[in-house]
């Protein structure tokens, strides 16, 4: 049988602005053929096998010999690279695997603010809601009067 994709790999995926973003392609019986990147905004291929086919350097293709794992880097996203990437196996004609990549920035807001008043001497209770972080963020830094 020719190549195909195995479909069981997350295809829906939210990465972080400025954290890198990895979109995993995991094709079975490739044999000779080879695998890409495109980029569906602009038809622009990003990559084929190892090689990096875009001036834009922060990204990369990353294969581990004898896996079948095909892995899209972005390094450092932005808002804007947030859209359908393909992977494709060079077949005639070529067949392909779209992922969907979501950048987001958290924002922060703090429950009942921004403004709070409270009696001198009395307990406070503030929650922060961060909405937009696909996980708890490691830490949580708070500060007063800036």
């Amino acid at each position: 049988t020719g190549p195909s994709f195995d479909t069981s790999i997350p295809s829906n995926l939210t990465g972080l602005v400025g954290k890198t973003a990895y979109l995993n392609c995991r094709v079975k019986n490739l044999g000779n053929r080879t695998v890409s990147w495109v980029r569906h905004r602009d038809i622009h291929l990003l990559t084929v096998g190892r090689y990096t086919y875009t001036s834009d350097q922060r990204f990369e293709a990353v294969h581990s010999p004898h896996t079948e794992d095909w892995t899209l880097r972005i390094r450092y996203p932005q808002k804007k690279d947030t859209g359908i990437y393909e992977c494709q196996i060079s077949t005639t004609p070529p067949i392909g695997h779209p992922v969907y990549l979501n950048v987001v920035e958290p924002i922060t807001d703090i429950l009942g603010g921004p403004e709070l008043f409270i009696n001198k001497g009395s307990t406070i209770n503030l929650t922060c809601l961060v909405r937009f972080a696909p996980e708890p963020p490691p830490i949580m830094l708070w500060s007063h009067n800036r």
